[in-house]
């Protein structure tokens, strides 16, 4: 499952006074010698549907509050109405949450376009080929790596174990009954979303559109890592032998977050499509962008999470164990703090960690910076 997270190696890059800022302001990003030796990546931006057909699909994915109201409506109604046909405890229901990975087959295969494309081509898949895209994300896994790959291979202890682990991360079932399931349950969960998905499918597609129009490709020739952080509001990515191609997928179904993975050198990003995409607002809508920023800053464990930043970038696993807190629960703090900004998230190689985005910091109001200055 794609994540913005590697907790393994502890090295980071240490930027300060040389990226021509004060000694103490020191933002992330300065290339080390030996990692970042490579070309600059091409960037391709990607307004195809089948994306959002899996993100919609997926409970933990997206937020409400960053939906129009009527899509709030819909998605509620759609998911009780899936609930009810297929059953709440059911396989296909869990599965609702794997169901992104099976986007990966359609990444490079321009004929998946819309919704009904990629059930089409899952249709074409054998069971083991559907296993495989489920759990190419989690076999590259620090933490669910070796479990996975022993799982998939019939060791029924090392299954039984992810299960558990897996469920645990999310907080939710993730995966139930026999690994065997898997394939049946996600073509049936994927048939059963794509009706209600179609009902909306039109004028997400015209919302993907506007999006990708309104990004300059100019930008994305002659400062690709500029256009993929302003693009995904805050994924820092450095240039590296194995990067050759950034694909930016746009979401709306998807918004707030971002969904990170790699498939061979190429990294594969879902970003939330900016509020501008959305079509015309009415002028008492509070902006999605303003909600975020003060729903972040309304958490002390949030707060505390800014302060240790103020400090350094650091990993996700450093964090966790200065506030003795789980590393999932931290995740989650992460995410909503990127969503609103106030964070960048720095991907090194295989590295991943965090930095503050000092620029946002200071149009928060100087109360947040002077806390975070103590």
């Amino acid at each position: 499952m794609a994540t913005t997270q590697n907790p393994g190696r502890q090295t980071r890059t240490r930027a300060g006074a040389a990226n021509g800022q004060a000694a103490g302001h020191r933002p992330a990003g300065l290339v080390r010698p030996g990692i970042g030796a490579g070309s600059l990546p091409t960037v391709e931006i990607d307004d195809r549907t089948f994306a959002d057909f899996v993100n919609s699909a997926c409970p933990s994915c997206g937020e409400y509050s960053d939906l129009l109201p009527e899509d709030r409506e819909w998605l509620k109604k759609a998911r009780k109405a899936i609930v009810e046909e297929l059953g709440e405890d059911s396989v296909e229901i869990a599965s609702l949450e794997f169901l992104m990975e099976l986007g990966r087959i359609a990444t490079f295969n321009t004929e998946i376009q819309t919704a009904a494309d990629l059930v089409a081509a899952v249709d074409r898949m054998t069971d083991a080929e559907i296993l495989e895209v489920l759990f190419a994300e989690l076999k590259t896994s620090v933490d669910f790596g070796d479990l996975s790959r022993r799982a998939l291979e019939g060791d029924q202890a090392a299954w039984e174990e992810l299960k558990d682990q897996l469920n645990r991360h999310k907080g939710t079932p993730v995966v139930t009954g026999e690994l065997a399931d898997l394939p049946k349950a996600s073509r049936s969960a994927i048939h059963a979303w794509l009706s209600k998905y179609q009902e909306v499918e039109g004028r997400v597609a015209r919302m993907l559109a506007r999006d990708a129009s309104s990004r300059s490709t100019d930008e994305a020739r002659t400062d690709p890592l500029g256009f993929v952080e302003r693009t995904t509001n805050g994924i820092r990515v450095t240039p590296e032998r194995q990067l050759r191609t950034v694909h930016l997928i746009g979401s709306y179904f998807g918004r707030p977050y971002n969904s990170v993975g790699r498939i061979g050198d190429t990294m594969v990003i879902t970003y939330p499509i900016a509020d501008a995409a959305l079509g015309p607002s009415n002028r008492m809508n509070v902006p999605a962008s303003t909600v975020r920023l003060y729903r972040a800053l309304g958490d002390e464990t949030r707060l505390r999470i800014l302060r240790l930043l103020a400090e350094q970038d650091r990993y996700l696993t450093e964090l966790a164990n200065e506030l003795e807190l789980s590393k999932p629960t931290i995740s989650h703090h992460l995410a909503q703090l990127r969503s609103a900004g106030l964070v960048t998230v720095v991907e090194e190689g295989n590295l991943t960690f965090y930095s503050l985005r000092r620029d946002r910091i200071s149009e928060a109001g100087p109360e947040l910076g002077a806390f975070l200055a103590q």
